[in-house]
């Protein structure tokens, strides 16, 4: 009988460096103090902290002689605008309050980014707080941004909602875990990034991620804050018990709508969304061994259209003579199935790295910086964004 070959499955995908911060210090009604909800919460928070590599370097306005900054950001529950005068940053942290109003009509939630007004003379300063470390959001024209480095952004969804808190999909009531993916999917820049805007041309979205994903250019809502309702559905990105490559409606729509089989959660194409702004989506190949014996190896793994997956064997685990079997991701589960089994051991590894062009702006959006330069010193303004009217609701 021949012996069973080894099986090593190392994924190459680096590890999570970004982590939602969520904060409740204006949710002073107590809206998330029942455990359910701030669990649901926080666990969407975790789906993006999860996927996310890159790194948002910490702002420290003590660290830069002479350099200040004001934070404002809108009440979740309120809605009015909070002034943070000098807050402090961790590194690969990101600040998001949540809270909860009634926001009025089918509205079930809101989410958006911060702005600022910085002081000082050290360019190094306002590259801190504009980018944190990031290259394409370290621009003074915002229509010429590839990235997007925030540091704060809020969450509040909607009092008067029967919300299901729970994982599993609920006939009547709204489930909340993909209201809250779509308002922090708002949070990390879909339709409130400069970068997103510069990829928008003629009410279609032209990152070249997303078009892969999609096959062409898909519209947009009017106003862009969001991809256009008629865009079809597109394979899940399993999580929350909905399965991978399953066929899911796609999740930054204006209205939400139910998916069949499980909860409404991101598509391959919402997360080619946050790669063409700038974020560094690296999604766990995560193997699973379908059969191993001496006469067939067959593995499978979940992936993405915006990464392409190479398969390698060897007999050590150096795999410095290995041999590589190349496959494109295209969001469902992908399947691969040893051709020549050694007799001896074998060691597989699966390594995945981004598909092609890094996106590019197609085109210049409205302006939301101000600067003014006095006598060395210079002061910015940016414009906290968040998205109007967006009718989250499963049913």
């Amino acid at each position: 009988m021949r012996p069973l070959p080894f099986l090593s499955a190392l994924l190459a995908t680096s590890a999570s460096a970004i982590q939602i911060q969520v904060d409740y210090t204006y949710d002073t009604d107590g809206y998330f103090d029942i455990p359910e909800r701030r669990q649901a919460l926080e666990a969407a928070a975790q789906f993006y902290s999860d996927l996310l590599s890159d790194n948002l370097l910490r702002v420290d306005p003590s660290e830069f002689p002479g350099g200040s900054w004001t934070v404002f950001v809108s009440n979740p529950q309120t809605g009015a605008t909070e002034s943070l005068p000098n807050p402090v940053v961790p590194e690969d942290i990101l600040i998001v309050f949540a809270g909860a109003r009634e926001l009025g009509g089918t509205v079930r939630g809101q989410g958006g980014t911060s702005g600022y007004s910085g002081f000082g003379s050290a360019a190094a300063w306002f590259s801190r707080i504009r980018a944190r470390g990031n290259p394409g959001a370290d621009v003074n024209d915002d229509s010429l941004a590839t990235d997007f480095a925030p540091s704060f952004g809020f969450v509040t969804f909607d009092i008067t909602t029967d919300f299901n808190f729970s994982s599993t999909p609920h006939p009547t009531k709204t489930d909340f875990i993909p209201v809250a993916l779509h308002e922090f999917a708002h949070v990390l820049g879909i339709g409130t990034a400069a970068s997103w805007d510069n990829l928008i041309n003629s009410n279609t979205f032209t990152g070249p991620a997303v078009v892969q994903s999609a096959g062409s250019a898909p519209a947009v809502q009017t106003g862009g804050g969001h991809f256009d309702q008629s865009v079809s559905n597109k394979p899940a990105y399993g999580s929350f018990g909905t399965p991978h490559g399953s066929s899911g409606a796609v999740m930054m729509r204006p209205s939400l709508t139910g998916s069949s089989g499980g909860l409404t959660v991101a598509t391959d194409l919402d997360l080619a969304g946050l790669l063409d702004i700038g974020w560094e989506v690296s999604p766990p190949a995560i193997v699973e061994i379908v059969n191993l014996g001496p006469s067939a190896t067959e593995l499978e793994w979940p992936s993405s259209s915006f990464l392409d997956y190479v398969v390698e064997k060897d007999t050590d685990l150096d795999f410095s003579n290995a041999s590589q079997f190349s496959f494109s991701g295209d969001g469902f589960v992908k399947s691969w199935t040893d051709p020549a089994p050694p007799a001896g051991k074998a060691f597989y590894r699966l390594v995945s790295e981004p598909f092609g062009p890094a996106a590019v702006p197609a085109a210049p959006s409205a302006p939301l910086r101000t600067e003014q330069v006095n006598e060395g010193l210079m002061t910015v303004y940016v414009a906290p964004r968040w998205v109007e009217g967006c009718g989250c609701s499963d049913h």
